[in-house]
């Protein structure tokens, strides 16, 4: 290897393990806002803004990592290998792993310009490929990284991975069990009786998704003013408390309307 070769490749590994790095915290964050952590500490918009910067910076070392294959001079990888997964002469499933974590991530980032429109759920669930491209991005290292062939190395890429998929797994379940046993001990308490509905405008961060769930009760305006019902008819109940729980920012706050007051008895 030349200097010139060295030192290009130099910065590009220098580049990549920078990316990898933000790319596996950006995963593992954006797994802990999913079920809530946080949001009753920090500011939403702190958490959400903070986990996009880092998406972003860490795609954009990504690029520049792949772009700075082109740079050795008398390299093995051309244009057309960073774009057509496969295609390289040389490494082609390694390079081509690369490739489809790095385009999957892409798309993901630029999901949330059209977040309201797919929706919360169907938003959710094509963000579970972020954990298919970290896992490609990881395989992409371990074959390709001319640098990772020793277990110094090895052992912390196969330990982020294990983090991350670890990580997915315990809030899966957390996920499927406590708000499930929630919205049970929350419907039998308001079953039968009036509930009353307050959002937080400090908290809430007008992404539409309680529109979806219960659009009698949430409506997201064309000015982006979110107006909704106080009182919640009982047939509408279960709704609600679906929109509670899929609020990303946890503002909405169910409570049961008041069926005895109380009076002195004495005169003014």
């Amino acid at each position: 290897m030349t200097t010139a070769q060295h030192s290009v490749h130099l910065v590009a590994a220098s580049v990549g393990f920078l990316s990898f790095l933000l790319l596996w915290s950006t995963v593992l964050w954006g797994t802990l806002l999913r079920v809530g952590w946080g949001l009753t500490r920090v500011r939403h918009q702190t958490l959400y803004g903070v986990h996009q910067t880092v998406t972003l910076v860490g795609l954009t070392l990504g690029m520049v990592h792949a772009l700075a294959q082109l740079a050795v001079p008398g390299g093995p990888v051309h244009l057309i290998d960073e774009v057509l997964p496969f295609s390289n002469g040389r490494d082609p499933f390694g390079i081509g792993l690369g490739v489809i974590a790095l385009e999957l991530l892409i798309a993901l980032a630029a999901s949330v310009l059209i977040q309201r429109r797919l929706g919360y759920h169907r938003w959710r669930m094509l963000h579970i490929t972020a954990y298919l491209a970290f896992t490609l991005l990881c395989a992409h290292l371990l074959i390709s990284g001319s640098d990772t062939r020793s277990i110094a190395v090895r052992v912390p890429i196969v330990a982020s991975w294990l983090s991350v998929i670890l990580l997915r797994i315990a809030t899966t379940q957390q996920a499927a069990s406590v708000p499930r046993r929630l919205a049970e001990r929350v419907g039998a308490r308001v079953r039968g009786r009036q509930v009353m509905v307050n959002v937080d405008p400090s908290r809430c961060v007008r992404f539409g998704f309680c529109e979806h769930e219960a659009p009698e009760i949430f409506q997201l305006r064309g000015d982006g003013r979110l107006t909704y019902r106080p009182a919640v008819p009982n047939g509408q109940v279960e709704q609600v408390i679906q929109a509670a729980r899929v609020c990303p920012a946890r503002a909405i706050v169910l409570s049961r309307a008041a069926t005895t007051m109380v009076m002195t008895g004495e005169r003014s």
